[in-house]
């Protein structure tokens, strides 16, 4: 049954309490539409009815007591109450009509220093973009600018000036509906970071695409004590080609003035990042962290990529202003089934790439999503969030900068840790662990060791099903 473009809008804009906003971002991006382009969804409860049926078809091949039905999914997706798969996932569930793959965020390998490879790059940008993937890329491999090259130019123009046209790759390639997402970044030790951190003040350059700089444990405290900082090339290397010296003061002014004006660059605190992501312990069996998605919540290795759904905070809070409690119990509850869901996302998107790769028509492109299929198979890399976090604390009452609101926050991502990692111990139980797990490549992990031992416990004995949760 097809509607018209009148028919869904009055109807989704009744389901949506005369929300236009909600209504057009429903009607242009996530209704279903036939290979004609009409429209075969009336409200997002029929959206909802689609991904509840696949859900629950892939529960099912599992079998087991704990397998959720088809009206238990549907419950927790209905008028996005508790659950909600995002936007990949949303458009392409059950959608037989175009083949996309449901991962929100990809990561490509970094460029190696020559022409053939930063190309390579590109084109593997354009093919990710084209099937509705939101793509990061670190740029910290290339050589700094002015550097020799063995080409008729002399001297490099830096591994800056990629940025803009990895950049038009992302403005060129139209995505259904929505633009193509791209984050570029750059380690605080390359010598052109200057050059990489303030190149957004020229407002025509680098527009497609978001920049970040990875920042060092070392380079904050050189800040602290106002030192001198060494940047040199390669950035990674124990007997670099190029070194440099810097006031690290100067060059910390330096992020803090262009971000003010073009709210770019963005700032990874690397150290940080990887010594609390479990994912990268198995760096050797290919999942080396190298940056993150285009919204920066997901750090990924190369060619891997992550499906996202998130659990609306606002609506575990009861008696919102006037006797507000939250409900931390079907926090738990609802965190376990949306781990669940992550996990059956992983089969739907296998199933996806399958069908891209049987619609691929070159060779490059093939081998490109291979890679995604093998990482998606051996990782199993799912990305549970939240979203509502503000309208919660307010329905309780609280001041979002408060000692309460910090208690409040602590306790809800506690929550909703333990659930999911609890979750992915009993699916590794029923459905097996991630097939590169090991327990001594991750047991000291900074993040691993603040689970609750009986979790810790747990994962030493059957593993986690899958290789990165939150």
């Amino acid at each position: 049954m097809t509607y018209t473009k009148k028919e869904v809008k009055e109807a989704t804009l009744e389901y949506f309490n005369d929300d236009l906003l909600a209504t057009n971002v429903w009607l242009t991006k996530y209704c279903l539409k036939n290979t004609k382009g009409e429209l075969v969804e009336r409200t997002p409860d029929d959206m909802h009815v689609r991904l509840a049926n696949e859900f629950a078809r892939i529960e099912k091949s599992f079998g087991g007591d704990s397998a959720l039905s088809q009206d238990e999914i549907y419950n927790l997706l209905k008028d996005f109450k508790y659950i909600v798969p995002q936007g990949s996932p949303m458009m392409g569930i059950g959608n037989d009509y175009v083949n996309v793959s449901l991962s929100n965020c990809v990561v490509v390998d970094s460029p190696q220093d020559n022409v053939s490879s930063i190309m390579d790059s590109g084109k593997h940008l354009a093919n990710l973009f084209k099937r509705r993937c939101g793509v990061g890329l670190d740029i910290s491999r290339l050589r700094p600018e002015g550097t020799p090259v063995n080409n008729s130019a002399g001297t490099t123009t830096g591994a800056w000036s990629f940025a803009d046209f990895y950049s038009y790759v992302c403005r060129m390639i139209g995505q259904n509906g929505r633009r193509g997402a791209l984050m570029i970044t750059m380690d605080i030790k390359h010598p052109d970071i200057q050059k990489f951190v303030t190149m957004k003040g020229d407002l025509t350059k680098v527009t497609g695409a978001n920049v970040s700089v990875k920042i060092s444990d070392e380079f904050m405290h050189a800040v602290e004590g106002d030192q001198d900082f060494e940047l040199c090339f390669p950035v990674d290397s124990k007997d670099p080609k190029y070194k440099k010296q810097v006031k690290a003061r100067e060059l910390w002014d330096l992020i803090v003035d262009s971000a003010t004006k073009t709210a770019e660059p963005g700032l990874m605190m690397w150290d940080n990042i990887i010594n609390n992501l479990p994912a990268h312990c198995y760096k050797d069996q290919g999942f080396e962290t190298l940056t993150t998605n285009p919204c920066g919540e997901i750090p990924l290795s190369a060619y891997d990529s992550c499906r996202l759904i998130s659990i609306n905070l606002k609506n575990f809070v009861s008696d919102p202003f006037k006797s507000p409690a939250f409900d931390y119990e079907k926090l738990y509850d609802v965190a376990s089934k949306a781990m669940r869901l992550s996990d059956d996302l992983v089969e739907l998107e296998v199933e996806k790439l399958n069908r891209i790769l049987a619609a691929c028509d070159t060779r490059d492109e093939k081998a490109l999503w291979q890679k995604l299929l093998r990482a998606c198979i051996d990782g199993r890399r799912t990305g549970l969030g939240t979203h509502g976090l503000a309208d919660a604390i307010a329905c309780m009452n609280l001041r979002y900068d408060s000692e309460e609101a910090v208690k409040a926050i602590d306790n809800i991502y506690k929550t909703i840790r333990n659930a999911a990692y609890a979750e992915s111990v009993n699916l590794a139980k029923d459905r097996g662990a991630f097939e590169v797990f090991d327990w001594e490549k991750e047991k000291d992990n900074d993040f691993i060791k603040k689970l609750p031992q009986d979790i810790r416990d747990a994962i030493q004995k059957f593993g986690r099903r899958n290789i990165s949760i939150l």
